[in-house]
């Protein structure tokens, strides 16, 4: 089985976070979790240029363009980002901009958790390493003619 990666996946993790989903039954859409999906879709859509960087699945253009992911458009949309986004960042993003109206010290506490963990997926994102030409030494400082080593 591989990783859910639609938006209702993410709407399901923010839910568990905030304890919105429903005591005997576990199931995230329900008449008290009603306002919270009205307005997920536009949340996440805003928080996804802020969190494609810091993902695996980020690339740059051709051109050196930044390239963006689509705007979602229903729960059923998949998410073309790395498992951690989806399972950590995105909810707690989520979950901040929920309840920042509502609860503003438990709002500023996943606010903080998304951005430690944004921080932390993008210094953990996997780097590539690219050989400098071996005709120019030292990356073109020329054997260090014009530095000062006094």
């Amino acid at each position: 089985m591989g990783i859910n990666k639609t938006a209702q996946a993410v709407f399901d993790k923010a839910m568990y976070l905030i304890d919105a989903q429903s005591e005997s039954t576990g199931i995230t859409v329900n008449s008290d979790t009603r306002e919270y999906q009205v307005r997920t879709i536009g949340i996440l859509n805003t928080l996804l240029d802020l969190v494609y960087p810091a993902s695996d699945t980020f690339q740059i253009g051709a051109d050196g363009a930044r390239l963006a992911l689509p705007d979602i458009q229903s729960f059923e949309d998949e998410l073309d980002l790395d498992p951690r986004i989806l399972r950590e960042v995105l909810p707690n993003g989520l979950a901040a901009k929920l309840l920042s109206e509502e609860n503003g010290k438990l709002a500023n506490y996943f606010q903080q958790c998304f951005e430690q963990s944004l921080a932390d997926a993008r210094a953990r994102r996997p780097a590539s390493f690219e050989s400098i030409d071996e005709a120019v030494p030292y990356g073109g400082i020329e054997h260090g003619e014009f530095g000062y080593w006094g």
